[in-house]
């Protein structure tokens, strides 16, 4: 413990020296500009270097439009506004009694864009043809099959375990129909795989599994690691290949610079970049300081750099806790197994493709699942990802309670190592402004959004039902530090923190394909090292020798 505590106090230190005092380079400007803005209102006049017509032509031009010419003829009169997303397109927004009811799109040339109404007006990147690459069949047809290979090749396992795993793949119905403009179809059928594993991960967490011998997949260990060590050249591949880097990328590299510089990371911004806790912006920095970004718009290699060690880092972790759980081949084969469907999921993939931060979660889950055997290591490791992310502080009971049996101390180092590790970085990096600020800036943003993908932000009205959900979700994160008694398996503790994370997406009132990272580690852990660390002696034989009458003295069994 007292290693730890000081490994940890070396750290704050010198997450101090890399935080000047933000008083003397609050003027300095930074050279990577901050996340843009996409639309930005312009006058009649403006018109884009090389473009052929200005704002107020576009504006003339999409009132021709077909469709607009149809809502016209229903909603009149209508106002407008031109907005210009630098790069792209016009975009002529058209109001009806205050209400945003369309949106047209008038490309530079002068020639008519589609046009947009309902929740694709501002959820830009819900138009279609989001994954980019990603989207291509040759990308994520071949990522399917791999993941379902090893699947195919498994024996002595139920078909739960095959069902609990290809559940991750039946979001590709939900991803199909939204990056082909259905949006609400989209949106609905998010929730039933959610559903799904929130349900079978309870299941696997409050019933402890014994073990069930040695993992029987009929491939080689050899195809095994030279099929990971292809998916990784692939995933690196798709990191590198896109020339643009998304908005969350863009935001952590620019949280880095300004930490760099000694500026403020929560700062008055349109573009909102500052929504992260301080641990997502610290885990750029050393990557920007060797790759220095000039623009938002430029190809961000410090971002790449990011996305790929954290990709890397958990894959390694994997591999590492399946030799942890299981000795010789047989942990070499379970870790190179977790790590070959980490590794061939598409919805990993894509987040390597978009290059944003949640590979930053997935890694600290790996590194939780690492650190179950100490507590103040494990309360320090949820403490860093509720500093990343917010959210993964929901774990916190959960880890609390450790392995089961856990005594006082022992919640007590836990307890230690969370409050330094998540109170630390936020007590160094908080702004001028005080927690108030900062929540604005990150949670109380994110809580109250305007969105589009999910069915609280779609039909408002559902709102008790998303409350009576969240109220749901505390209470399980309540119980699970107390239910299942007795000893946990490693593979029990994963299933109850897969529940945990499903549980907090559930309503959440933007939700993503990128956040199935968030628990799919957890989930790898739970489904197939089910049993591998189970106690020798099953749980009712300790039952029944706790109910024996106490043996009679020696002396007196001889008289």
């Amino acid at each position: 413990m007292r290693r730890a505590l000081l490994i940890l106090t070396v750290v704050a230190a010198l997450l101090g020296v890399a935080q000047p005092a933000a008083a003397r380079t609050r003027t300095r400007t930074p050279t990577i500009s901050d996340v843009a803005v996409t639309l930005i209102p312009v006058g009649p006049k403006v018109i884009p270097a090389g473009w052929k017509v200005d704002a107020g032509q576009a504006f003339a031009i999409a009132r021709t439009s077909p469709e607009m010419l149809r809502i016209h003829r229903s909603h009149h009169p209508l106002t407008y506004q031109v907005l210009l997303w630098p790069g792209y397109h016009y975009e002529v927004e058209f109001w009806f009694h205050k209400n945003l009811i369309a949106a047209q799109v008038v490309n530079p040339n002068g020639r008519l864009g589609p046009t947009y109404t309902g929740g694709l007006i501002i959820g830009i990147y819900a138009r279609g043809h989001y994954g980019a690459i990603w989207d291509k069949v040759w990308v994520w047809l071949p990522l399917g099959l791999a993941f379902l290979l090893p699947l195919a090749f498994m024996r002595r396992r139920s078909w739960w375990d095959v069902a609990d795993l290809t559940a991750v793949l039946s979001w590709g119905v939900s991803y199909f129909l939204f990056d082909h403009l259905h949006l609400d179809a989209a949106v609905w059928l998010i929730y039933p795989p959610l559903a799904y594993l929130l349900v079978r991960m309870l299941v696997r967490g409050m019933r402890p599994r014994l073990a069930r011998g040695r993992i029987e997949c009929r491939l080689p260990l050899a195809f095994l690691a030279v099929g990971l060590l292809a998916l990784i050249a692939a995933r690196i591949w798709l990191t590198l290949h896109e020339s643009h880097v998304m908005d969350v990328g863009e935001a952590s590299a620019v949280g880095a610079y300004r930490i760099l510089h000694g500026q403020s990371i929560y700062y008055i911004t349109p573009g909102h970049g500052d929504t992260y806790g301080p641990i997502s912006y610290l885990a750029y920095v050393p990557f920007q300081a060797l790759w220095p970004g000039d623009s938002w718009l430029s190809y961000l290699t410090s971002v790449r750099a990011t996305t790929i060690t954290f990709d890397v880092l958990t894959i390694a972790g994997l591999v590492l806790l399946g030799k942890r759980l299981r000795p010789g081949r047989d942990g070499w084969k379970l870790g190179l197994l977790m790590a070959w469907l980490w590794s061939a999921c598409p919805f990993s993939a894509l987040d390597l493709v978009k290059n944003t931060n949640d590979g930053l979660v997935a890694l600290l889950v790996v590194a939780l699942m690492l650190s179950m055997t100490v507590p103040i290591r494990r309360g320090a490791v949820v403490g860093l990802a509720a500093a990343a992310k917010f959210f993964p502080a929901i774990l916190l009971p959960l880890v609390l309670a450790g392995r089961g049996g856990e005594d006082r101390r022992n919640w007590r180092r836990t307890l230690v190592g969370f409050v330094i590790a998540a109170a630390g970085p936020v007590a160094l990096f908080l702004p001028s402004g005080g927690l108030k600020f900062m929540w604005d800036r990150t949670l109380g943003y994110q809580l109250t959004r305007t969105d589009i993908f999910s069915a609280w932000a779609l039909h408002p009205s559902l709102g008790p039902v998303k409350v009576a959900i969240e109220a749901g979700v505390v209470i399980l994160a309540l119980l699970v530090a107390f239910r299942p008694r007795g000893p946990r398996t490693l593979s029990q503790i994963a299933a109850l923190a897969c529940a945990l994370i499903v549980a907090v997406q559930l309503p959440a009132l933007h939700w993503f394909y990128l956040y199935i990272v968030w628990f799919l580690p957890a989930l790898l852990v739970a489904v197939l090292a089910s049993g591998d660390d189970a106690p020798q002696a099953p749980l009712w034989i300790a039952d029944q020798r706790e109910a024996l009458p106490e043996a009679e003295p020696v002396a007196a069994l001889a008289l």
